[in-house]
């Protein structure tokens, strides 16, 4: 049933985005039937708002409008934001997650020797093309904007539908976290439909739901999420401002499996510290005042 509320809920924010982008097309010059095409590096201040209005109808929408059905007022205790997250474990997920580009890197690699049709190529390389030409630039205001609508926006969102609601779920339903914590995973990496990195976005879900089951509080997935995020986005506006030529610019690439293998290791000590901190924290919450 529960599920079922999210399917139903999700159809209402894809509803609700679709007629919020038409209502603003007019500010952009544009019709509200052209409104389908304005993802388009020639527009970026649409596609911008394109991309908020999406991430909220589409992501963080339906599991808030699911969760109050069901939930009511522990809607936020359901879906872990009402739990805050350990500030030591904030920066140590933050670190983990820049530590871990190399190993992510690796992982696109592996994942660009899969055979895939041309249509999915496709696909790829087009939503690969308009984020960089997006996130490529030297103004501060424009990066500032950038890590709202492309880095915060969706990790709050994302997180909210797939670990907040969608793992919470699936763990109730098989009574096993780590078979929710895949599932999610899958579910989050299969919906972005961008093929080319569907390995090393998997294991960033899974990431993300183990920082979830480890901490009860959606703000830690949240906060690696915008992290990863953010430090493309940085990466991109520092290689423009340094007068970087596009064309030449790789940001975190790498097919060192050595690299990729000391990345793994740092990772897992790092989040080895932040699972034994939140074992700390709930044993002192079960001790006598």
């Amino acid at each position: 049933m529960q599920l079922l509320l999210l399917i139903g809920a999700w159809a209402v924010g894809m509803l609700l985005a679709g007629y919020a982008g038409a209502a603003l097309a007019p500010v952009f010059g544009i019709s509200p039937s052209e409104i389908q095409g304005g993802f388009s590096p020639h527009n970026p201040s649409l596609t911008r708002y394109l991309m908020a209005v999406q991430s909220m109808g589409v992501f963080m929408l339906p599991p808030i409008l699911a969760a109050v059905l069901v939930y009511r007022k522990r809607t936020c205790i359901f879906l872990g934001a009402a739990r805050r997250p350990l500030s030591a474990n904030v920066l140590l997920t933050a670190v983990a997650l820049i530590a871990a580009i190399p190993f992510i890197s690796f992982a696109a690699n592996v994942n660009a020797l899969l055979p895939l049709p041309d249509w999915a190529t496709s696909i790829d390389h087009d939503a690969t093309e308009l984020t960089v030409k997006l996130i490529f630039t030297p103004d501060a205001a424009t990066l500032l904007l950038n890590l709202l609508v492309i880095a915060l926006i969706p990790a709050v969102s994302e997180e909210l539908l797939f670990r907040g609601y969608l793992q919470r779920v699936l763990h109730s339903w098989t009574r096993n976290p780590h078979v929710a914590i895949f599932i999610s995973a899958v579910a989050f990496s299969a919906l972005h439909v961008q093929f080319e990195g569907f390995i090393p976005r998997f294991l960033l879900g899974a990431l993300f739901g183990y920082l979830l089951y480890w901490s009860g509080s959606l703000w830690l997935p949240v906060a690696a999420h915008f992290t990863n995020n953010a430090v493309t986005i940085c990466a991109y506006f520092y290689a423009a401002r340094r007068g970087v030529s596009l064309d030449s610019l790789e940001v975190g690439e790498t097919s060192s499996s050595l690299l990729a293998l000391i990345s793994v290791f740092v990772v897992a000590n790092l989040l080895a510290q932040i699972q034994r901190r939140e074992k700390l924290r709930r044993k002192r919450h079960l001790l006598p005042a």
